[in-house]
């Protein structure tokens, strides 16, 4: 329990240190996404880095219960546990993955993407594997599904691999 409450104000710690190098708070970008209001560079960057210090945080359980042979056993469910802690702590995740995902990488900036790609090596940020295009890939567009379930919202093709915009700029 020591450790949650350690782990706890050192996310808070690291969240205010983020927030200091900026003139605008999560919570700003967060009423910002709830009123339909046009993102800036700057908020993107908040967005990024706190999906990013929540992934940072992460990967030490994923890492323990990725080495795990079930889920049944302790270290699995204290990871787990301690995984579940750390994503109610951070109330604007969803919310900013999402309109990270929706984000062109224009909207994005160019100094974000580098930001983005930095993140990418956690395995918390900012999407689950395969939920969309992939930000380093700046041209891409969709993925196409090898077997499309009975649910093909999205789905633009059926095969392997990614579709990419070869549109004359």
């Amino acid at each position: 329990m020591k450790t949650l409450k350690t782990l706890f104000i050192a996310l808070v710690c690291v969240a205010f240190a983020a927030c200091t190098n900026s003139n605008t708070t999560p919570a700003e970008v967060a009423a910002k996404i709830d009123s339909h209001e046009t993102l800036s560079e700057e908020d993107y960057s908040v967005m990024i880095d706190y999906c990013g210090e929540y992934a940072r945080s992460a990967q030490q359980y994923f890492d323990i219960i990725n080495e795990q042979p079930t889920d049944s056993t302790a270290e699995y469910s204290r990871a787990a546990q301690a995984l579940a802690t750390l994503k109610a702590n951070s109330p604007y995740l969803d919310m900013f993955r999402t309109a990270i995902y929706a984000a062109s990488d224009k909207q994005i900036g160019e100094k974000n993407i580098k930001k983005v790609q930095e993140y990418q090596k956690y395995e918390a940020f900012p999407l689950p594997e395969g939920s969309g295009p992939d930000l380093a890939i700046p041209d891409e567009v969709g993925v196409i599904e090898d077997m499309p379930d009975t649910d093909t919202t999205g789905v633009i093709s059926t095969g392997d691999g990614i579709v990419v915009d070869e549109s004359v700029k």
